[in-house]
Order: structure tokens, then sequence, then C-alpha cells
């Protein structure tokens, strides 16, 4: 099956759509003005106000309740296009797969962040009662358009955040990559990330397609440094892609305390961590937590397989990762352990 992903110079002409479509973007778009001329070809569009509050029970009745006022037509062929950054991606995708028991998805993501990881894959999801997703589908969108004109819009704080993905690929599959990175002495540029995409996203389909909806346990490598970056996330607040990379660098600090990573590519890991220059430190994101709280997130996460034990991501070496089952008073453990150096 051919992979979704069309890269472009610019946003896509809208004959590339169906004839019936429901453009839903983030609000912040609206300001740019290629983006509103570009909008105002679609007959239906619906702003979405990004960030986690989207992505909630009472949000989605507000949207279906525009969608009926708008009196759009319910044909087979209505699909829903996705203009937005991962909470957007997550709530119209979620949306497209229960909307008349499902109906047609294009994504376009407007961040670096989801332009690398979440518009490809097809998890969308919404938050109950403060928990991330836990409300969700595997949906795949029938095409993905990835356009260098709508990301270079971005600024660079969000460039920075993207890297937490980056970062995190290099980790798990591609040691040159992570070789590249180290060699870098200034942020990466827009123009850098953009010659990567293609090659970063291919690593992150590579996995999908052989486990799709997660059911074989492979695509929880995809998870490395999201276990304990969750739990950052949601007590903190911090971006996604920081708390990735400060839940990585917990990765590697329990894999070598374990012996499965030596001393040597722990060592570069630390370093390249504290080289995205975040402006927060594992340190920080150890110190304002208690073993009762980390436990009480930890219970929360999807990737549990049974009451209280969850596949951890290890790191064996730099582009080779392995999956552990541990119990969450393992991690609550390594917790108190890094805490406390």
């Amino acid at each position: 099956m051919p992979r979704p992903v069309v890269y472009l110079p610019k946003l896509p002409s809208r004959t590339l759509f169906p004839a019936e479509c429901v453009l839903f973007y983030d609000s912040v778009l609206a300001s740019k003005a290629a983006f509103k001329k570009w909008a105002a070809k679609f007959e239906h569009s619906i702003a979405l106000k990004s960030g986690e509050s989207l992505k909630t029970v009472d949000s989605f009745n507000q949207v279906l309740k525009k969608i009926t006022k708008q009196n759009i037509s319910q044909t087979t062929q209505l699909t829903f296009v996705s203009v937005g950054g991962g909470s957007v991606g997550d709530f119209v995708g979620f949306l497209a797969s229960v909307y008349l028991r499902g109906r047609g998805l294009i994504h376009i993501p407007s961040t670096w962040l989801s332009a690398v990881d979440s518009a490809h894959g097809g998890k969308n999801g919404l938050n109950f009662e403060g928990v991330k997703n836990q409300v969700g589908t595997f949906y795949p969108p029938e095409k993905v358009y990835v356009c260098r004109e709508l990301l270079n819009t971005q600024p660079a704080e969000r460039l920075c955040e993207a890297m937490g993905e980056v970062v995190k690929t290099a980790v798990l599959f591609d040691k040159k990559l992570f070789a590249d990175l180290e060699k870098q002495n200034k942020p990466y540029s827009n123009s850098q990330i953009w010659q990567r995409l293609e090659n970063l996203v291919a690593h992150k389909y590579a996995i999908v397609e052989k486990d799709p909806n997660e059911k074989l346990g492979l695509r929880r490598l995809l998870n490395l440094g999201h276990t304990m970056g969750h739990v950052f996330e949601a007590h903190y607040g911090w971006a996604h892609g920081v708390c990735v990379l400060l839940g990585l660098e917990f990765a590697a600090a329990w894999s070598h305390q374990l012996r499965i990573l030596n001393k040597t590519d722990y060592a570069r890991i630390v370093k390249m961590v504290k080289k995205m220059k975040t402006g927060r430190s594992l340190t920080e994101a150890l110190s304002g937590l208690n073993e009762k709280k980390v436990l009480s997130l930890l219970q929360k996460d999807k990737k549990l397989t049974g009451d209280s034990t969850l596949d951890f991501i290890f790191v064996k070496s730099i582009g080779n990762c392995i999956r552990k089952k541990v119990s969450l008073n393992e991690i609550a453990a390594e917790f108190k352990r890094q805490k406390a150096l």
C-alpha cells in the first residue's frame, strides 16, 4: 500500500480535494494572508482554537453542532481536511473516524512537530478527566500534504520543540543522523529539517506499517522517551517535544544503570539533550515530582500491558532500542534513584 505523504512547496490546489469538504484549521492561521486566501476556496470551514483544551468531549459536541448548522452534505465523498498541529490533527482525526461511521480525512500539518510525527500513523483522540487521549481510534488519513511554505511560517520555538521527536528517531533507528546532529553547532534551521523530513517520516512509517493498530508491540518502540515524558507533560504542561527529550534522557540513564547501554553512548545522549537548549533539565523535572504522583500518572498510561506493568523502551546503543516489560514500581524506584543523584 503506497504511503499517503506528499511533499509540496506550497499549499495544495483546491482541485486535489473532493468536492464535498469541510476545512478545519488552527485559528491562528487566519492571520496569515496566504492561508486566508487559500482557505476561502473551501465552501465549508471551521476555525479551531488549538491546544489540549480542544481535545475534550465538550469541544467535540460544540463542533458537531457547528457542522449541523452549516448544513453540510452527508455523502460518502465527504472529507474532513485538518490544517494545524497535533491537537487539531488529533481532534479532526477522531471526528472523521466517528462522524457518520467514518468519512474521508486529509491532514496538512502546520507545525514541524506534527509534520515529523503526529500527522502520520493514524492515532487520534480526545482527552478525558485530565488524561491524554483516553478516547480515540486508529484512523489513518487518506493523504498527508506536507507544505514547506506553511511550515516556514512557524516561529523558532516550534522548530525547537520538534527536535525532541527528531532526536528520538535518531536514537531509535539512525545512528548516522545522530552523528550528524552531533556535528551541528547551531540550532537546526527550517531548511535543514525540511531536507531531513522525508527520511524522518519514512522511519515512522516503516514501523507503523508492520503494526498499524499496535497489536504486535512493534509500534511501541516509537514510545521511546514517552513514558516519563508524558508524566512530565501532564504534571508541568511543558511542550511535548521538550518532555520527550527529558524522557529520553531518563530512559538512557536507566538503560546505563542496567548495563544495557554503554557509558559512551549514554554520555552522547545526555550531551545531545543538553545541546537542544530547551530551557528545562531532567533534574528540574524530577525534583518537582514525588513517587505517589509519578505512580498515579503512570497508572493512566495507555501502554499498560497489565494492571501494573508496561513495555518500557530501553536504549541498547544509538540506533538500536529494545522493549522490556517492567512494573510501575520498578519505574518509580528508578525515578527515586535518579532524583537522589
